[in-house]
């Protein structure tokens, strides 16, 4: 005796149709694209994120040395750290008022603003801009001379 399977017929054999392939292969397609979309998304913002970190590293070189080697004067410098990144420099005095009335030009410290911008990239071009506050001794030239 033979065995029949109950939800099988003759003749007739198992398998996917046309259309039900063409369906998976439309959803496999979409997901793809998605997939690829965020991996192309994150290495952008990964990019992104190392050329601001070496901004930052080349901003806090030049800040490092502002008023070290020259007294800061009020003016704008700027220069290039390489072929990407160059970078602008502002200083500008800033005026302190003082509520008891000092003068604050009587001070023996100046405060100092100043503006960092560091550019690179092309079209459109990025920039991080980084600012503080120094403050100089204004008698310090003063003071050399007198022990040197």
């Amino acid at each position: 005796m033979r065995a029949v399977e109950p939800n099988v017929r003759p003749g007739r054999q198992g398998g996917f149709t046309l259309i039900e392939v063409m369906a998976a292969f439309a959803v496999f397609a979409l997901l793809f694209g998605v997939t690829l979309q965020i991996l192309s998304t994150s290495m952008s913002n990964t990019r992104r994120a190392g050329d601001f970190t070496q901004a930052a590293l080349w901003a806090q070189s030049v800040l490092d040395v502002a008023g070290l080697e020259n007294m800061l004067e009020p003016g704008t410098t700027t220069g290039r750290f390489d072929d990407r990144f160059s970078w602008t420099l502002v200083v500008d005095e800033e005026l302190v008022f003082d509520e008891r009335g000092l003068d604050p030009l009587d001070l023996p410290v100046a405060l100092y603003r100043v503006r960092l911008t560091v550019e690179w990239g092309e079209n459109p071009t990025r920039e991080a801009v980084f600012e503080t506050l120094r403050s100089v001794d204004v008698n310090w030239e003063q003071r050399q001379w007198a022990e040197g």
